[in-house]
């Protein structure tokens, strides 16, 4: 390689019109008859090596690719069994009809090719003949029909995937905000009415209607939910006199789910729907209904071996300012009860006016929930739930409890293990009450093991001081010589009281759960 000039001398040279010493001008000469012919050296050194790098760089991506292909070979999925295959995309369906409504209501469309399973069935020709071939795949059915505009589209399609079904158990869920009780859907669906297991259909009321052509074929059902969507207007087009009697006819029905999403709730169940006349199967219920529908569910033969019952309060307009006529109702299976009262939306003491003419002689859990308004409990005495264990009493938001109803109550549940109280305390009076010995026994539930002060308020002072004292005292194996059953855990929203007699409450093998809410 010939030299040049060193950097400073040509950066002085080209900063003057000075011209380069004899010396330098042939160091220069030098440059200018050898530098052409080392620069061609150059070039040609630089695209070997560019050429050797393009090999390798394309000798690489066949590396990845033969690798990223090999693994791909190998994977064990190809050499899975039929049976295992299809365990696994039935694990990409729904498998019970509740994750369709509750999990993602409405987003679960059968009829879309992008979702299970006829997205398998495009991936290659293996998986679709299992696919094809497995029809329990097809036998979860669920229709938005609010999308069906192209009717041809949809008819195709879900005439497809019902040939697919076979005769295999469905699952069906229709969802609706509009009328579609002329959609050619519905009179696709209906006659495969004696294959469904479950079936939940939120629509309008009219849309209920073409249901009684299904009267006598429900063999198999064994879910029902009935949700009643929509404004008042939604009530257009149904009469009075309509009644829908598709579902009297269920004899294997063991869990009946009734909603009433109407704003406001203007026709009661009980006046346009017939429950099921042969199920005595029933062993839950959940409803948004009036407290007379309440009544009349319980009273319905169909639950004679029903265990737990939810109900949420609605109140008609033309009841709001009446007394709720509730007869005496006994129950004799009943194990959980759960009430709830929203004020905007039901009658103030509608909880108390049902639960008060109830006898639960096996009741053990009962949850009564105040949203938005005063709690007004239940009367009860001995006959009403003389074996309860479990007790909620809830308001959201917090809201004052009568000291002396929550006593009164107290008094006939002496068998109550499990107390759980979010109300707002303004006295001491019922804390206290937890914790007084009377006769060598505790006046208020001897049994209590755990209680749940964790969605509480409290507006008196030194509250801290009265829970902890009144814990402190149900957490003594005995009294005075008497043994008892001691309080074994205890949920707070904030550290309480003296940290010292805490500890040592907790060294005696009392749970103290603190969480804030």
């Amino acid at each position: 390689m010939p030299q040049s000039l060193s950097p400073s001398r040509i950066t002085e040279l080209f900063s003057s019109n000075n011209a380069p010493l004899d010396s330098e001008r042939a160091a220069l000469n030098v440059v200018t008859l050898k530098g052409a012919k080392y620069l061609s050296v150059l070039q040609q050194r630089i695209s070997t090596t560019r050429e050797t790098l393009e090999a390798l760089l394309e000798e690489q991506t066949r590396q990845t690719k033969d690798l990223a292909d090999a693994k791909a070979l190998l994977n064990p999925i190809r050499k899975l069994p039929k049976d295992v295959l299809i365990k696994i995309f039935t694990a990409c369906i729904p498998s019970r009809i509740d994750d369709m409504i509750y999990a993602f209501p409405g987003e679960y469309d059968s009829l879309d090719t992008k979702n299970t399973p006829w997205v398998l069935s495009q991936v290659c020709a293996s998986w679709r003949r299992a696919t094809l071939a497995t029809a329990k795949l097809w036998s979860c059915i669920s229709l938005a029909m609010d999308k069906y505009v192209d009717h041809m589209e949809c008819i195709f399609r879900f005439s497809i995937l019902l040939a697919r079904t076979g005769t295999n158990p469905l699952m069906v869920c229709i969802d609706a905000d509009a009328d579609f009780s002329r959609h050619p859907l519905l009179a696709m669906v209906l006659p495969t009415s004696s294959r469904w297991t479950d079936l939940s259909v939120t629509a309008p009321l009219l849309s209920f209607l073409p249901f009684n052509n299904i009267s006598h074929a429900l063999p198999l059902l064994q879910f029902l939910d009935i949700r009643v969507n929509g404004a008042g207007t939604s009530v257009g087009g149904f009469q009075s006199t309509h009644v829908v009697r598709g579902f009297e006819y269920a004899p294997n029905l063991r869990w009946l789910n009734l909603d009433d999403q109407t704003e406001p709730g203007l026709t009661p169940f009980s006046q346009w729907l017939r429950l099921p006349m042969d199920s005595e199967k029933v062993s839950r219920l959940n409803a948004f209904t009036t407290p007379s529908d309440a009544a009349s569910l319980l009273e319905w033969h169909g639950a004679k071996n029903t265990k737990e019952f939810c109900l949420s309060m609605l109140t008609c307009p033309g009841l709001l300012q009446q007394t709720v006529d509730v007869p005496t109702i006994r129950h004799t299976l009943l194990q959980n009860l759960s009430v709830t009262e929203q004020a905007s939306e039901c009658t103030p003491g509608s909880i108390a006016e049902l639960v008060s003419h109830l006898c639960l002689p096996a009741l053990q859990k009962l949850t009564l929930i105040y949203k938005e308004g005063p709690i007004i409990l239940p009367t009860i005495d001995h006959g009403t739930t003389p074996v309860l264990t479990d007790l909620e009493i809830l308001s959201d938001p917090p809201t004052i409890l009568d000291e002396n109803s929550v006593i009164d109550m107290l008094r006939w549940t002496p068998r109550l293990r499990h107390l759980e109280l979010a109300v707002k305390f303004t006295t001491p009076d019922i804390i206290k009450a937890l914790g007084d010995v009377e006769d060598e026994v505790f006046e208020l539930i001897p049994c209590l093991e755990t209680i749940s002060l964790m969605g509480a308020e409290f507006q008196f002072d030194d509250y801290g001081h009265v829970i902890t004292e009144m814990v402190e005292a149900r957490s003594r194996t005995e009294h005075e010589g008497v043994a008892f059953r001691f309080l074994e855990e205890v949920y707070l929203n904030e550290e309480i009281g003296d940290e010292e007699i805490w500890e040592e409450l907790c060294h005696g093998g009392l749970k103290v759960f603190v969480i804030a809410t």
